[in-house]
């Protein structure tokens, strides 16, 4: 059987895509998967009280509280804590992640900084968004097993007021061509015969501008000599990201592998009348579509009945019946005319495809081709685990933890249940007595023979059993989640935590990637050129797939201790072997400023080049002093690494400087400063090597002489 989507048509057929939306919700029991998984993490579950215990009065009719009324019911939150370990992991990896950006070739390191810088950028200007997404596709992964990033771009327009004069008409006449009908304007807008063809010049050379705002603005110009006219500008144009959460906003076939080799991918959302018909004027949607789509306001597919808002816990639920519609975008890879397949993007309303009458000419909003350059899936997926090939066999962690988190319940509720017995233990009560009387301290029982009451002596369990049963499970889970435990071996854990981080980056460098083509598709080149500041702009829109993009991130950092033993390692004894000058300096101190610090690193640290410049030009500023007959200000010969680059920078000035030269031979005060300022830098040249010297022992005779 052929596939319906596979190639491309003016007309989409809305009823074969409804019945794809269907499948990709309703195969495999997804909806009974996610309510599963969230009932587990936000402990929820049918009888519940508010104050941890059990009744009967809350549970369905003819069950009874077990093993007694007013018997323990706690919520255990063990699978919430592992994901929200998860997440806080993931997420400061995310934040602490180190971006760069590789070329292919050896020409490519200008650009590939350039481009590395332009990815910051967006990232820092994005920041709080890019948190909060961050957060969400964290919790959407751990929780249900796998989620989605979408990635887009925002473009508005919106108008500003924008005055003319005769005095602009005037300059823009002057300046035309003699031949042009602009180097006419100011004798046509004062001729009122010839209103009409004014308002047409305006009409061709101002966008958007209407013929009645176009007779107005000559009219004003005319009589008054100036006027205002609303002007369309660009007032947002940047990307976005967007987390979604599996079958509530995103789904795909049940049988899909890689995103991008999906037959379709749904993103729905639900709108209220005021976005349905503002998309009318602001993005050409189908004004019928959007009537028709109205009438299914408050409605949604029939099998689809989970309780999307309700994961906080709360008994209440929250319902979208009154006043949203839902609508889908539906993303298909199509063979279009020529066979070249592209992305196609057909936004549609699925309740309106099982409506009566509509047939084929099922209505739609909008069915369009999408025109971002990387020609792929704007969805990047993230796959908790990799057990199997399809995307939906990735389990959450409710899933793999439910049975650990009610064993952990029942032993909870046992022990609470047994003090609650060995505190006020059942009686037995003489069936002469009738009912017992209230039992309590300092309580009168009557009694006419001693054995009248007694307590019943519960069965003997030592709570310790419960307790070490807790103890083993909780390390159990630790052991299989990668959590810290003092009984697991600290290499076991970290492999496990590094093994979700790097899955987890692998995805966001997939995620930048398509913000990096975006933004070279829709920044302008001197937007690109400013954000970057380099001439290396223009190379960048010349072949964006020549990059290749890596976050990383080592889970070792998260321990302060081993952090700094690592840090004293390479100070004090790998660094003072480097005769040879291998390691290089500036990476080892960003490094460095990263692990210690690193929500000030981007503040505190400067590109290599503005450093080197910023040395240069204070070297040089020193030099322009001493001319002056100004003594330089001398650094800390025992503690100034700079010093030997400082020098370099001072001998090259002094050998290719006219000036400084000829001050040299001419102005002996000017020698004497320069000859201290220079001494001064070969002490601290020397203090460097001594350090060197203090350690081995000996003068190294060749660069590779230390081992």
């Amino acid at each position: 059987m052929k596939d319906k989507l596979a190639k491309h048509t003016d007309l989409p057929d809305i009823n074969e895509l409804v019945s794809e939306y269907r499948r990709s919700l309703d195969e495999g029991q997804t909806v009974q998967t996610v309510r599963d998984a969230e009932d587990t993490r936000y402990m929820k579950w049918s009888g519940q009280s508010s104050d941890g215990k059990k009744w009967s009065k809350n549970l369905s009719e003819g069950e009874q509280a077990f093993p007694f009324d007013g018997a323990s019911d706690t919520r255990i939150p063990l699978a919430d804590q592992i994901v929200n370990d998860t997440v806080d992991m993931l997420a400061t990896a995310h934040s602490r992640s180190n971006l760069r950006v590789s070329g292919v070739e050896v020409n490519d390191s200008e650009p590939a900084a350039a481009a590395t810088t332009l990815v910051n950028w967006v990232r820092s200007r994005m920041h709080n968004n890019l948190m909060r997404e961050v957060e969400l596709v964290a919790n959407y992964r751990e929780t249900y097993g796998w989620s989605c990033v979408f990635v887009g771009w925002d473009q508005q327009a919106t108008l500003r007021s924008q005055k003319l004069s005769m005095e602009d008409i005037m300059a823009i006449a002057s300046q035309s061509a003699p031949e042009s009908i602009l180097s006419e304007l100011p004798g046509i807008i004062s001729d009122k015969t010839q209103a009409d063809k004014a308002a047409e010049l305006f009409m061709a050379h101002i966008p958007g501008l209407k013929k009645r705002r176009a007779n107005k603005l000559v009219k004003e110009l005319r009589e008054t000599g100036e006027a205002e006219f609303p002007q369309p500008y660009i007032c947002k144009n940047e990307p976005f990201l967007v987390a979604l959460k599996p079958y509530e906003e995103v789904s795909l076939p049940p049988e899909t592998i890689d995103l991008q080799s999906a037959r379709v991918v749904f993103r729905r959302q639900y709108m209220t009348e005021v976005d349905l018909r503002s998309k009318v004027t602001n993005e050409g949607w189908d004004g019928k579509f959007v009537e028709a789509a109205l009438n299914t306001s408050g409605k949604q597919m029939n099998y689809l009945d989970a309780d999307i808002f309700g994961t906080s816990g709360t008994a209440s639920s929250i319902e979208r019946h009154d006043h949203l519609v839902e609508i889908v975008w539906a993303y298909t890879r199509q063979l279009n005319e020529d066979g070249i397949p592209s992305i196609y993007c057909t936004v549609f309303c699925p309740l309106l495809g099982n409506l009566a009458n509509h047939g084929e000419n099922t209505p739609h909003a909008k069915h369009f081709m999408l025109p971002y350059a990387h020609n792929l899936y704007p969805f990047i997926c993230f796959k908790r685990e990799n057990v199997a090939r399809r995307i939906v066999d990735s389990r959450g962690v409710p899933e793999i933890a439910a049975t650990w988190q009610q064993e952990v319940k029942r032993q909870r509720d046992s022990i609470a249940d047994s003090t609650s017995m060995e505190t006020l233990p059942s009686l037995m009560v003489n069936k002469r007595l009738g009912l017992a009387n209230k039992v309590g301290p300092a309580v009168q029982l009557p009694v006419t023979s001693p054995s009248d009451y007694q307590f019943l002596n519960p069965p003997p369990r030592p709570p310790q059993t419960a307790f070490n049963l807790i103890e083993s499970i909780n390390l159990q889970v630790d052991q299989y989640f990668g959590r810290a435990n003092p009984k697991i071996p600290p290499t076991q854990t970290q492999l496990k935590q590094q093994r979700l981080v790097n899955d987890w980056l692998r995805c966001w460098t997939e995620v930048y990637r398509q913000m990096f083509v975006l933004c070279l598709q829709y920044y302008p080149l001197d937007e690109l050129a400013r954000i970057t500041n380099t001439q290396a702009a223009e190379a960048l829109t010349n072949d964006s797939e020549r990059f290749d993009f890596v976050l990383q991130f080592s889970v070792a950092e998260l321990d302060n201790d081993l952090v700094k033993e690592r840090l004293g390692t390479i100070a004090n004894s790998i660094v003072p072997l480097d005769v040879a000058g291998r390691i290089d300096r500036v990476k080892l101190v960003d490094k460095v400023l990263r692990a210690v610090a690193p929500e000030s690193a981007d503040e505190l640290m400067v590109d290599q080049a503005s450093a080197s410049r910023e040395m240069y030009d204070k070297v040089k500023n020193d030099i322009g002093l001493m001319m002056q007959g100004i003594e330089a200000t001398y650094q800390d010969a025992t503690n100034d690494p700079t010093s030997s680059t400082k020098m370099q920078f001072a001998q090259e000035i002094a050998s290719t400087n006219p000036g400084v030269q000829q001050a040299l031979q001419g102005n002996e005060l000017f020698t004497q400063l320069f000859q201290k300022y220079v001494q001064n830098l070969e002490m601290g040249v020397m203090q460097q090597q001594n350090k060197q010297i203090g350690r081995i022992g000996v003068q190294p005779m060749t660069q590779g002489a230390v081992q």
